[in-house]
């Protein structure tokens, strides 16, 4: 008997340390500006916030965006809020980029997409570029 509960916490263990960290709403704010100061080409982070919204929890960050990489700006943010958002303790259904203009007579632009769709393509390497763009985020106009 004490032979089968050996094998059978060998057999479970490696699963048990396996799994991925989790983290509460304040440690991933916390955690979310040494994600771009890492990177010298990342954009200028204004806010982050998570929130619950009547789609569900929310995370959106604000960033200042060069028109001229306005694509790559677009394109770490939502690499930066995946692979953030993958260990929230409480799932994220939604994450939105609001992108702030470098001309000032342009209105922020509102990136919303969903979730499970983006972290399948950006860290989990699910499909293509133009699919995650057609069919997983959407645009609108502050």
């Amino acid at each position: 008997m004490k032979f089968k509960i050996f094998i059978l916490i060998n057999l479970i263990a490696p699963f048990l340390f396996a799994a991925k960290p989790k983290f509460n709403d304040n440690q991933i704010i916390a955690m979310t500006p040494h994600y771009f100061e890492r990177n010298h080409s990342s954009p200028e982070l204004l806010g982050v916030n998570i929130y619950k919204s009547r789609q569900g929890r929310v995370y959106q960050i604000d960033i200042q965006v060069d028109r001229n990489r306005i694509n790559d700006d677009l394109s770490f943010a939502y690499s930066a809020l995946t692979n953030m958002g993958q260990y929230a303790k409480k799932p994220i259904k939604q994450l939105i980029v609001v992108m702030h203009s470098d001309n000032y007579r342009n209105p922020p632009q509102v990136c919303i997409g969903k979730a499970k769709c983006s972290i399948d393509f950006w860290v989990h390497e699910k499909g293509e570029y133009q699919s995650w763009y057609k069919d997983c985020i959407h645009f609108k106009e502050l």
